[in-house]
Parts: structure tokens; sequence; C-alpha cells
């Protein structure tokens, strides 16, 4: 794995989580991160390849964290959600020796030949790296 790709589900956690369970909607993610209480579901195992980023290449090269928000709107980004998806990126940067930087931890926007703009301009990108950096081990 060489990157980790921010989402934002633009669906509730629930909604989300069954797109990724229904195999004609040809779309998953290896993790969905509510924002209320910040539980995590895992769709799909790290080792498998998850159809996140519109990109087969990069889908091949990285794991796809969705987040329970909206573009738009900025109150789904709880402190809960940032921490625990800080400490899930820091997780997954760890095992896979994944720079903790934003050249290694894109948002979906910047994936070549991406069609969404998550996480959008109210995502906070440097409390997030600086929370990755802080809970990570290595």
């Amino acid at each position: 794995m060489q990157y980790v790709i921010i989402h934002f589900t633009q669906e509730t956690f629930s909604d989300a989580v069954a797109i990724f369970q229904n195999p004609a909607k040809e779309v998953s993610a290896h993790y969905v991160i509510r924002s209320v209480d910040d539980s995590i579901d895992q769709c799909v195992r790290e080792q498998n390849i998850a159809w996140h980023a519109g990109n087969w290449d990069y889908n091949t090269r990285s794991i796809g964290i969705e987040h329970e928000s909206y573009v738009d709107q900025p109150k789904y980004f709880t402190d809960a959600m940032y921490e625990k998806s800080a400490l899930l990126t820091a997780s997954v940067c760890d095992r896979y020796s994944i720079p903790k930087d934003r050249a290694h931890i894109l948002g979906h926007v910047q994936v070549p030949g991406a069609d969404h703009t998550d996480p959008g301009p109210n995502w906070d990108w440097v409390r997030y790296i600086r929370l990755v950096n802080l809970l990570g081990t290595g």
C-alpha cells in the first residue's frame, strides 16, 4: 500500500454501509466512520481491493476511509470523528510504512480522474495530519 484516501459518504452511515454491501452498486471502501459516535465499520479487508477511488491503479495501492459527512456540512466533522479517523489512518500508515504526509494521505479529489470533490474545503487537513502523526507509532 502507498496511500490512504479520505472520502465523505454524502450519505448517512447506515446508507453508506448498505451501499457498500450491495454488489450491484459496484462501489466499496475499506472503512466507514460514523460522525456521531466515531464507530467504525470495516467493509473490505485491507488485503483486498476496494473500489473507492474511481481509479483502478489507486484502488490497488490504497486504503479507502469513508466518513459519514457531507462536503458542505462541517457539523459532521466532530472531534471524535477526526480523532478516530486519524488513529485509524495512523495505524494503516504504520502497518504499511506509508509516510504520514499529504503526499500519501489524499483526499478523493486528488485521485487522478476522480470526479468527486471530497473531502472539500471545510476539512481541516493541518489538524488531521497533525493528529495522524501524534497518534501513530512510526
